[in-house]
Order: structure tokens, then sequence, then C-alpha cells
């Protein structure tokens, strides 16, 4: 969808200095109206300005989501946490867009969102780099995107709220390599690497891999996130090839298909039993953690879906009121740091094996 050219022209439009516009200026034509300031503003502003009525509904600010796809567990658990905490914390949430996969129809979503005069916009992106005309249309009218799980690559992003997911995938290696005794071959299946996430965690589960491991093989698939791609690509590997080890980039997308895959070639077994292949996956849905129980997921990298939800509140809350941020730790033990242009509150996730899968913070508990 073409963005018009002109946003220079617009006090609500990111200077082209490169430095990261604060979100009092994007919403200085809402304030500026709330102090009787729009003469001294001039008529510039009239393209951008939200008047409080119409961002505002009966449950205090309008806040819309675009979601890139409803369609697995994590996501799902995501969004209904953002939803319930948003409303609990004073917000008038919409219902939640779904792109369905699809680029061009989240970037229409985004747009239908800037003409319902949204306060605000949470965003989890289909492609990060596709996605940046719709954060542009909401940049352009003043509103302020906080993204969730998956970062955006472009646009004046208030806050990227999302796991540090290099070191995911770094803890992946860990787990995995230890697993298989540092030796051996492993079948990554890679999400999207088109996302912020697919390629981070790919890039901190190679790295680590060359540093520590230099014995192990990597067989790598991509799959898009898509359950079907990840089960025919295990099926072609595990049938015609001895692995010692599996990386699923997403248990909530990958779990359920691939192991199918792997029962029906007798290699699904627990760990202990001979021919027991290492299993370790990113997002800690409810079967991951029972398959964790029973032996033959040998670990997993939790998503903090509470804290995505807690925070992304918090920050959203805080992009209305004009706060600003900067790079650095905060104030609930992780760190704050530049990600493509923008700032990313990077969250811990925690490893959870078989010591601490009855943890009742985790959402995988919660979700089962």
């Amino acid at each position: 969808m073409k963005i018009a050219n002109d946003v220079d022209a617009s006090p609500c439009v990111r200077p082209g200095t490169g430095q990261r516009r604060p979100a009092s200026a994007r919403l200085i034509s809402r304030r500026a109206a709330a102090l009787g300031l729009s003469l001294a503003l001039g008529v510039s502003l009239a393209a951008c300005n939200r008047s409080s009525d119409s961002a505002t509904g009966s449950g205090g600010d309008k806040i819309g989501f675009s979601a890139a796809v409803l369609d697995n567990p994590f996501t799902v658990q995501l969004v209904d946490t953002v939803q319930s905490q948003g409303a609990a914390g004073g917000f008038d949430m919409q219902q939640t867009t779904n792109a369905n996969g699809d680029t061009g129809k989240q970037i229409t979503d985004m747009n239908t969102l800037v003409t319902q005069q949204v306060a605000g916009i949470f965003l989890i992106p289909r492609d990060s780099d596709a996605i940046v005309p719709g954060v542009e249309a909401a940049n352009k009218a003043g509103i302020p995107v906080v993204t969730v799980d998956t970062a955006a690559n472009g646009g004046d992003i208030y806050m990227n709220i999302r796991a540090d997911n290099v070191a995911m995938g770094a803890s992946v290696c860990d787990s995995l390599g230890a697993a298989i005794g540092g030796q051996g071959t492993v079948l990554e299946l890679q999400g999207d690497l088109g996302t912020s996430s697919g390629a981070d965690r790919h890039q901190g589960f190679a790295d680590c891999m060359a540093q520590k491991y230099p014995g192990v093989q990597i067989i790598a698939r991509p799959t898009d996130w898509e359950s079907a791609k990840a089960a025919d690509a295990a099926q072609t590997v595990l049938s015609t090839t001895d692995v010692n080890g599996v990386f699923l980039a997403s248990d909530s997308v990958m779990l359920d298909g691939v192991t199918s895959v792997m029962k029906n070639l007798g290699k699904y077994l627990p760990a202990g039993q001979p021919g027991h292949i290492s299993m370790v996956s990113i997002d800690g849905s409810g079967p991951s953690l029972a398959a964790i129980r029973t032996g033959e997921l040998d670990a997993v990298v939790s998503q903090p879906i509470n804290d995505y939800a807690k925070y992304g509140v918090s920050y959203m809350k805080d992009a209305i009121a004009g706060k600003t941020y900067a790079v650095g730790p905060t104030d609930h033990g992780s760190q704050i740091v530049e990600y493509k242009g923008n700032l990313a509150d990077m969250l811990p996730s925690p490893v959870v094996t078989k010591a601490n899968v009855d943890d009742s913070t985790l959402w995988g508990n919660a979700s089962k």
C-alpha cells in the first residue's frame, strides 16, 4: 500500500534527523487541543489531530490490536492476555484484527485502525520489514505503536516489548548441545526469517553452535511459522538422515506436526531409551510442557507472555502520557536496547526442564 511521501511537511511525523522522536511530539496535536494551543500550532496540525472524544470510549482510551495470525496457542494466549490486562488497566480495547498471515491485509488493518481514530495500536507484525508502511500510517496520524513479541524493523515504534530472541536461540544451543554431548547432527526447524523473532532465534542458535559445539552438523530448514511446512521438513530429513537432536523454533506451531512424524517413524521416544532424539523448543505451550514431563522433550525456552502483556500495557499508557525512554536497564530486570532504529525492552525467558516444569507462572501451565 502506497503511503504519501510528503510526511516531513506534517508536525506529527518524525523529522528526518535519524533521531527517535519522543511520544510527546507524536501526540502533540491531541495535547495541544486539550491545552487550547491550536491557534499557536496552526492549521498544519489539522491533518493529524485526533480529538479526545473520538479516541476515548466508555472504558478509557480506545486501543487497537493488529495480530499477524490467530492460529496457534501462543499467539491466542498472548492476544487474550494483552486484551484482558489492557481492559483491566482502563483501556477501551477494540476487537483484535487478524491478518491471517497476509502482510497486505495487516497493512489494511493498520490503516483501518487509524481511520477509527484509536489512541494507540498494539502490533504483532507478520513481516517485520513489510509492515513498515502500516506503522508509518499510524505515525502520520500521531498514534503510538507498541509491538509485542515480534518487532517491526522501521517506522516510529514507541517500544518493541519482546524477549531477547538471540539469547533464546543461544539457550536452545546450550541445552541441545549438552544433551547430545557436543557431537552429531541437529535438525533446525526455523521460523520465518523475515520476522525479527525468526531471524534472531536462528542467529543466536547458529552463532552459539559454531562457537561452542563445532562438532555438531546443522541441517536447517525454513518453515515460515507454518505447521505443515515443519512437518514436511521433519518427514524429509528424519526419514533419510540419522539425527541426534531437533530444534523447534516454535513448539506452538510445530510440535504437533513434528511429533506425529516422529511417532510414525518410531523416533518419538523419551530420554533414557535407545533411539531418543533430543528436542528443545521455544514458546512453552501446554503440550510442550507435557512433553517435558514425559521425557520426549528435553527442554523449552518459555516466552514471558504475562510480562509481554503487563509491560506492553504499561508502555502504551506511557506513550499516551508522553513519557520518553532511553537505552539502559529497567526496573523489572530487563534491558532497553536500540533495535532497528527504535527501542526494545528485552525481557528474560526461562529455560524449562523437568526441574521447574510445574512452575505455576509459566503460561503453558496456565493455558493447559
